[in-house]
């Protein structure tokens, strides 16, 4: 198996394919002068697509990670830990070993602000808990009524139409978080303070 036919590298490979694409749009409408579509800011950080995503990703790399532990004993009698990637200089496993500790650390980023969500002085605890049996659970729940019943098992009492307008609010929250304040967001801000 070749590191370009790996679970982790296909995503990357995927993401970069889509970039490339509407580059190459952006030009083609600017040859044709073509008035530039402006995206809202959600099109380019899309959160809710991210978090979707986020159980696919997680096992994906985990088994890159077992994948490239095995070619390591194999070629090297040893087991790679994240620190030693430095030291296959020159190996044919150096950049693979790379991909998969960046994609590492792209999740621990995303669980960062998930933990980070669970802070919020007001919801924070709630929308910890929406999103991570939505989305990060390291089980899928079968339905929005199994998520509603877990909630519920833990304190959390709502009707669906309740789970979907916090779900959204915690979509928001990690979203600030991950990307920050967009210009809009700083805008509204600033219009509540000033005349």
């Amino acid at each position: 198996m070749t590191s370009d036919s790996t679970p982790v590298f296909a995503l990357e490979k995927e993401a970069l394919k889509t970039e490339i694409e509407t580059g190459l749009q952006v030009g083609v409408d600017h040859l044709e002068d073509k008035p530039m579509k402006r995206k809202p800011v959600e099109k380019y950080h899309n959160t809710r697509y991210l978090l979707k995503q986020y159980r696919k990703v997680a096992y994906a790399i985990q088994i890159s990670e077992s994948d490239m532990n095995v070619r390591m004993e194999m070629e090297h009698g040893t087991r790679l830990s994240p620190l030693e990637v430095a030291d296959l200089s020159g190996s044919k496993l150096e950049g693979y070993a790379r991909t998969v500790i960046r994609s590492k650390n792209m999740l621990q980023i995303i669980k960062n602000a998930l933990n980070t969500v669970r802070l919020d002085p007001d919801h924070g605890e709630l929308m910890y808990q929406i999103l991570y049996l939505t989305y990060f659970s390291e089980r899928k729940l079968a339905n929005r009524e199994a998520i509603l019943a877990e909630l519920e098992r833990i304190g959390f009492q709502m009707s669906m139409v309740t789970y979907h307008s916090y779900l959204n609010m915690a979509i928001k929250a990690i979203d600030r978080i991950l990307w920050g304040y967009t210009a809009r967001d700083c805008m509204e801000i600033i219009k509540q303070f000033l005349p």
